[in-house]
This record gives C-alpha cells, structure tokens and sequence, in this order.
C-alpha cells in the first residue's frame, strides 16, 4: 500500500501551459485548420446540422483526407505564406528582445521544477528525524 502512495504522488504531474511571452509572434494555422475554419466547418454543418462538435471534426478530417490536391494547394499556400511572415516576425522579435525573455523564462522554469524537489527533501527529512525521535523515546521506556 505505501509503495503505491508513494508511485502515485511520483506520478501525479501537473500539464502546464506554456505562456506566450510579450510581443511573441502567434504560430500560423496548418492547412487543414485554414481550410476547416474557411470551408469545412460550415460544409459538414451543412450536410449534418445536428451534428456535435466532436462529430463535426471526425467529418472535417474524413473530408479534408478524401479532396483532392488541387483543392488543398490553395489552403497550403497560404499556410506557405503565413509561415514565411511569422519566420520574419519571430525573428525581428528575437532580435528586439526576445532572446532576452526566451532566456529568463526558461531560467523560471528551471528554478520552479527545483523548489518542489527542495521542499520535498525537506519534507523527508523532517519525517525521518520525526520517526528518529519516536524511535528515541520508545527507547527510553
């Protein structure tokens, strides 16, 4: 039983966001997310009104798998074309200071992860010389 308290406590991590940091350029959208918010999601919508939204994105990537390449040349250049301006933005951001910020947030997360393991070893010692203590004073009698 404790061998599982402790494999679930080891276990239990925490997905964290990462956070855009000030002025960062946002990513371009795939094709296939151009082509759905354009066309695809008011088409499926379209033949399946009572659709859910589950269902609705099952039907966008069965549709968007079965068209043909010419159809998708359109939605990949502009991916092609959003690529090109984000490289270009994400570098002149670099360059005005986001290298700086990439660095100090990569430095906070390093010290973040590093609390949580000294506070847990400080835990641990506290128990031990807790159990030592008991230990003692059973001893004693």
């Amino acid at each position: 039983i404790h061998f599982y308290k402790r494999l679930t406590a080891q276990l239990s991590l925490k997905m964290v966001k990462k956070t855009k940091l000030a002025g960062q350029p946002k990513r371009p959208m795939t094709a296939y997310f151009l082509w759905m918010n354009e066309e695809g999601r008011a088409l499926v919508k379209g033949k399946n009104p009572e659709a859910s939204i589950t269902e609705v994105a099952k039907k966008c990537g069965e549709e968007w798998r079965e068209m043909d390449g010419t159809a998708k040349a359109r939605f990949e250049q502009m991916n092609k074309d959003a690529k090109k301006k984000y490289d270009e933005d994400y570098k002149e951001w670099l360059e005005d200071g986001g290298e700086e910020l990439l660095k100090q947030q990569k430095k906070d997360a390093k010290n973040a992860k590093a609390k949580p393991a000294a506070k847990a070893k400080g835990k641990k010692k506290a128990k031990e010389s807790s159990e030592d203590e008991v230990s003692e004073i059973e001893d004693s009698d």
